[in-house]
């Protein structure tokens, strides 16, 4: 077999809609919700956090009317196939193709099973392009009666076929001496790789484990692996994607109605990644397919709408809790990178000449590779200069740290090789969400806090020790995301109220004549940043002033449109404007005043 030809079996295989040798812009997730009504669609850029598709994209209309267990693979011919199981008890499956995932061809059963003696099911259909054969594989599961079994046996069967009319007689794919269904099949490593669920009426009296089995060949012969996916729980239809040489395996905790996920690289030990993951609520059995930017674009059609309702983001990755600051003529973004349940584990900077046009730096600080004292939770950070050095103030495992570095975008080194902050002692509020001020006459302060108190120490000149007790900030309804600044001899605190989860997520202020308080709250207005139509949870910012200017800007998040929430979120930007009396106006997370194509603000230069 040549190089081009195993590359488009590894894609196929795949069920890719891409070439092998090529990166997907993004992945599907098939699905359909409960007894079977249809094809549903999520999408994904890391086949991790999925976002739910609002539509039935296929209703079923053959055999017993059901769609269940859908699976899609993009032939040699352009076409997409679609294979599902079609009902309980029927002895075939159903069959459709499509040019665009929109628009599907009439339905057809396709009779697999029919000349099975005694044969029960035909679930769990499965699709393959074997280039070598020139030939779709067909693999599902079916309950059929074996010699010296007591009742119909389940297990992976299989039928090829060139044009969906004429099928080989069906045979047994893999027998691994116990009852399973679910099979799956990928290619990993240049072996081929299958996940099966072991039904739960096995003679240890646990429920089945979800295995995996390996061979040279699609067609076998498969040796079954000793270590499971997952073992003594209830769980079934394995779904999995392999990602630079490691294994994703999604399974459905079907009384539970709920998603997990275990990732291995070498099919031994396996990982449980499910904190990690989001998976639409209510999903049921389906299988994932790497996809190209014009399919994707195609399906999220219907978003289109969504989209156009609100700001374009500044940032394009889903990011939140951005400071923002300007270094030299450069504007620089230092956000948390989103992922499902706030599992983040590693800092990135944005940088713009003009408030509109953003380019991602890279990962300069990665917990789990540069930090002893924390792997995960890396969340909300700061950055200042001070004497030609940089001072990152960063979040990890609920603790806040401090790294050095002498460029705005890295490398950063922690400083401290431990916290600079936790919880304990005189420290009463959770250790998260650092804002770092220098004063006019050189004093630094860091600023901190989730729940009240918000506190507030005292930075030595080093920028990397406390200075004397911390001083508690009394602020109206404060929750978190603290950041102070100093305008015309005032000093200006801001805060956002409410969870992160809620819609009306908003942020409230207040000023002072002290860097420490006591801080005054407006009546009026006290509220100048909060939802607005499509836009909601609109807080957790930052400030940053044009140098030499009167100018100011907040870059906040918003939950993420469509399919955002609390751990689905992006960055936007809006001017903030004074009154006569340098009292906050409200903003409008609306404003349009950094769309693509528009001059933005540059920082003028400095003498």
């Amino acid at each position: 077999m040549t190089l081009r030809n195993l590359l488009f079996l590894v894609a196929v295989l795949a069920g890719s809609l891409v070439r092998a040798d090529e990166k997907p812009a993004g992945y599907l997730f098939t699905s359909f919700r409960g007894s079977g009504d249809g094809l549903h669609l999520a999408y994904s850029f890391d086949a991790m956090d999925w976002t739910e598709l609002k539509r039935v994209f296929l209703k079923p209309e053959v055999g017993s009317k059901l769609l269940r267990d859908p699976h899609i693979l993009k032939g040699p011919d352009g076409l997409f196939h679609m294979v599902w199981t079609s009902g309980w008890h029927d002895k075939g499956i159903g069959y459709a193709t499509s040019k665009d995932l929109l628009e599907w061809s009439d339905q057809r059963f396709l009779p697999l099973t029919g000349k099975i003696d005694g044969v029960e099911t035909t679930w769990a259909p499965e699709l393959y392009w074997l280039e070598g054969e020139q030939s779709y594989l067909i693999v599902w599961s079916s309950a059929v009666p074996m010699v010296g079994k007591h009742g119909a046996q389940h297990r992976a069967w299989y039928s090829l076929t060139k044009d969906f009319k004429l099928f080989s007689e069906p045979q047994i794919l893999f027998d691994p001496g116990f009852n399973n269904i679910d099979t799956t099949l990928v290619e990993m490593k240049g072996k081929y790789v299958l996940f099966l669920k072991e039904t739960d009426d096995q003679e240890k009296g646990v429920w089945g484990a979800i295995r995996s089995a390996i061979a040279d060949k699609p067609l076998g012969p498969y040796r079954l692996l000793k270590e499971p996916v997952i073992e003594k729980e209830r769980a079934e239809g394995p779904a999995a994607v392999v990602m630079d040489g490691r294994a994703t395996v999604y399974f459905d905790y079907y009384v539970e109605h709920r998603y997990g996920a275990r990732r291995s690289g070498d099919l031994k030990r396996w990982q449980d990644v499910t904190g990690g993951t989001h998976v639409v609520e209510g999903q049921r059995h389906g299988s994932i397919l790497p996809v190209s930017a014009e399919v994707l674009a195609g399906v999220r059609g219907e978003e289109k709408e969504a989209i156009a309702s609100v700001p374009k983001r500044a940032l394009d990755q889903y990011t939140a809790d951005p400071s923002i600051r300007a270094f030299g003529d450069t504007y620089y973004i230092y956000p948390t990178s989103d992922r499902p349940n706030w599992n983040t584990f590693e800092f990135a900077a944005w940088s713009s000449k003009n408030l509109v046009d953003w380019k991602k730096e890279g990962v300069f600080l990665d917990l789990r590779k540069d930090i002893d004292w924390a792997d995960v939770r890396a969340w909300a950070p700061d950055c200042i200069e001070r004497g030609g050095r940089y001072y990152f103030y960063f979040c990890g495992d609920g603790k806040i740290g401090v790294a050095v570095g002498d460029s705005p975008t890295g490398p950063f080194k922690d400083a401290l090789g431990k916290p600079l902050l936790k919880r304990g002692g005189k420290v009463h509020t959770n250790t998260i969400d650092p804002c770092a001020f220098i004063d006019d006459d050189g004093q630094a302060y860091l600023y901190f806090g989730n729940g009240q108190p918000c506190q507030v120490y005292q930075l030595k000149k080093d920028m990397i020790h406390l200075d004397g007790d911390p001083v508690d900030l009394q602020l109206r309804d404060f929750r978190e995301g603290i950041v102070v600044f100093k305008r015309k001899g005032k000093y200006y605190f801001m805060w956002s109220i409410d969870d992160a989860r809620s819609p009306n997520y908003r942020v409230g202020w207040g000023w002072s004549d002290t860097p420490t308080g006591p801080v005054e709250s407006p009546h009026r207005d006290f509220i100048v940043l909060q939802k607005n139509g499509n836009a909601v949870a609109t807080a957790h910012h930052g400030v940053v002033n044009v140098p030499g200017t009167d100018r100011w800007f907040v870059a906040y998040h918003r939950h993420a449109v469509p399919g955002g929430g609390g751990y689905k979120r992006e960055v936007a930007i809006v001017e903030m404007k004074f009154d006569d009396e340098g009292r906050i106006l409200p903003m409008d997370p609306l404003d349009r005043s950094f769309e693509p194509g528009t001059e933005g603000v540059t920082i003028p230069p400095q003498h």
